[in-house]
């Protein structure tokens, strides 16, 4: 993401779209009533046909719709804007949807825009590393992109690999099995730009996988880091393992989803070892915000997206949590720490200092 300008006073922010991740932290800042601008084709008709003009148009949000790991998002609106020459055609008031892709730029325009908004943005301004992780055993194996909201599935398949007895047979098939998934692996680091490649499974396994690949990426100019962990799986339960390893955690940890990883379960062993400083449920974090202990306030994207009767008590909880100096953290359906979050009602909260077990009768009428 890269801001191009930003008038607190008016609420107009302009954003250059560069990384797929942009996409998914625009679903999550545009809210219903905010107006944004963008370059955009709208159907006019032209007496006995129609065609597709390019234009610049403002519209008024009604939703958005984000479909992840797609290369675009689109806003549902009303048109408030539109250029002059198009004024016969009465476009104002009329519904338009703008799809936003890489590379797009667009304008948008809030009545307040929250701090832990602009903190997301700017956190998010630079290209981020492209990071591959694959993982295998002698059954399966599992390759997925690393993004900033989740892991992106790219292939996995079944190995069909002869027992120890058959000695000779298994190492031949075992041979012709990692030829292909290496050849794989590079048109994946070739087409995608893999910075960082992790290739983590039984060590067996792992580590002829890894001989088969550093020696394809011999030809390769740039070739990307290799990390390797040892895990008790492959596949895509190998791949989650993965994530959740401390020495990957801390190999990744300016990665998002990897950061909220490690938040959420860092959360879940103090709900188990300290629960006077964990809490979740709407009603207790709010009770919490209002008298500023929360030091990290954890919200799903879904529950932050919520716009029936809890929408106004969520709001106040995020104002109240700025008010005091907390941190917030949105964090991802589509990973596993979003799905454990939303498990629990999809908001928690860590407290700056412990509370008494009669917590929620002692701040019931605050």
């Amino acid at each position: 993401m890269r801001i191009i300008s930003f008038d607190e006073k008016s609420g107009e922010l302009v954003l250059k779209v560069e990384d797929e991740d942009d996409l998914w932290l625009l679903h999550n800042i545009i809210e219903k009533d905010d107006e944004v601008y963008a370059k955009t084709t709208r159907e006019i008709n032209l007496g006995n046909e129609s065609v597709r003009k390019s234009m610049y148009i403002g519209i008024k949000v009604d939703k958005v719709e984000f479909q992840p790991f797609t290369n675009r998002i689109r806003i549902h609106g009303t048109i408030i804007y539109h250029p002059e020459k198009y004024e016969e055609y009465g476009f104002l008031g009329s519904h338009h949807t703008i799809n936003v892709k890489t590379s797009d730029e667009i304008k948008i325009k809030k009545d307040r825009w929250q701090k832990y908004i602009i903190k997301q943005i700017e956190k998010s301004c630079g290209k981020s590393e492209r990071i591959l992780i694959i993982s295998i055993d002698d059954e399966e194996v599992a390759a997925g992109v690393l993004r900033s909201y989740g892991l992106e599935i790219i292939f996995e398949m079944q190995l069909k690999i002869p027992g120890k007895r058959e000695a000779e047979v298994r190492e031949e098939k075992i041979d012709k099995e990692l030829r292909e998934i290496s050849n794989k692996i590079m048109e994946i680091i070739n087409r995608r730009g893999i910075k960082i490649l992790v290739i983590s499974g039984i060590s067996y396994m792992r580590e002829k996988l890894t001989e088969r690949i550093l020696e394809d990426l011999k030809v390769l100019k740039e070739k990307p880091k290799i990390i390797s962990e040892d895990t008790s799986n492959g596949g895509i339960r190998g791949l989650h393992e993965t994530i959740k390893r401390e020495s990957i955690i801390k190999a990744l940890k300016k990665i998002k989803m990897i950061e909220d990883t490690k938040i959420i379960g860092e959360y879940l062993q103090m709900l188990i070892r300290k629960p006077s400083i964990a809490i979740y449920g709407i009603n207790d974090v709010y009770n919490a915000s209002k008298i500023g202990i929360i030091k990290t306030l954890l919200i799903s994207n879904r529950k932050l997206k919520t716009y029936d009767e809890e929408r106004k008590k969520i709001e106040e909880i995020i104002e109240n949590v700025e008010k005091y100096g907390g941190e917030i953290r949105i964090i991802s359906d589509e990973s596993e720490a979003g799905k454990e979050l939303n498990s629990i009602g999809g908001i928690a909260a860590i407290l700056r200092y412990n509370v008494s077990n009669s917590f929620k009768q002692e701040y019931k009428s605050v």
